[in-house]
């Protein structure tokens, strides 16, 4: 065989180590790692990535949100029991039966929101969330808690780390499902959000002291 022909071989050859081979990483904040086993009584906290180039945290865009949770809810065994909209992000606090359910609802949650927010956009298409989710299991009442009181002030966390003022004690974020009743913000949000059907997210996480609305969240 000639030598150029042999050549012309081995640039078409496959396989081995190379570097950069194989597929790619959604994301670099959201690992590939095979997700645990969920049970149906272990509440979970989801972490949605936004489109860079969109800014969901809008009046504009609120009322479509809320009505994307509103016809989700149940879909796939999943229901949503909190939420709050990032300007890059957000978090959802959500029951599902098991793994399945959960990676089914999720996925339709997004599409159905993603359609609903172009729609309200005018004139837009593609996605709007840009990496796989990020799930956390929360197993003991203070975990959940502290969840808790991370959704519904994620905000005042946010101003926190940016060095800005706090708002006032009674405020609540209204880009959120938070429900204050004398400064204390309930375990059930308005409508849509659903009524609990695990020990954690009804009487559990109230071991470890109501969420106040002037709480900063830590990590």
């Amino acid at each position: 065989m000639p030598r150029n022909a042999q050549l012309h071989l081995d640039s078409l050859r496959h396989g081995g180590r190379r570097e950069g081979a194989g597929r790619p990483k959604s994301s670099r904040f959201v690992g590939h790692d095979t997700r645990p086993v969920l049970s149906h009584s272990t509440p979970v906290h989801v972490t949605l990535q936004v489109d860079r180039r969109l800014r969901v945290r809008s009046f504009k865009l609120y009322g479509a949100i809320v009505q994307s949770i509103a016809r989700a809810q149940g879909r796939f065994g999943m229901q949503v029991l909190h939420w709050s909209v990032q300007h890059g992000h957000m978090h959802l606090l959500v029951e599902a039966r098991h793994r399945h359910s959960l990676s089914r609802g999720v996925q339709g949650f997004c599409i159905r929101m993603s359609k609903a927010i172009n729609r309200a956009i005018g004139r837009r298409r593609g996605r709007v969330f840009t990496d796989r989710y990020h799930a956390e299991q929360l197993p003991t009442p203070r975990r959940y808690r502290n969840a808790v009181a991370y959704v519904l002030n994620n905000r005042r966390r946010h101003l926190k780390k940016q060095g800005r003022r706090q708002p006032a004690s009674s405020w609540v974020d209204p880009f959120s499902s938070a429900k204050p009743i004398h400064g204390v913000l309930q375990s059930v949000g308005p409508p849509p959000s659903a009524v609990p059907r695990t020990w954690l997210a009804k009487i559990g996480w109230t071991r470890y002291g109501l969420v106040r609305s002037y709480e900063v969240p830590g990590r």
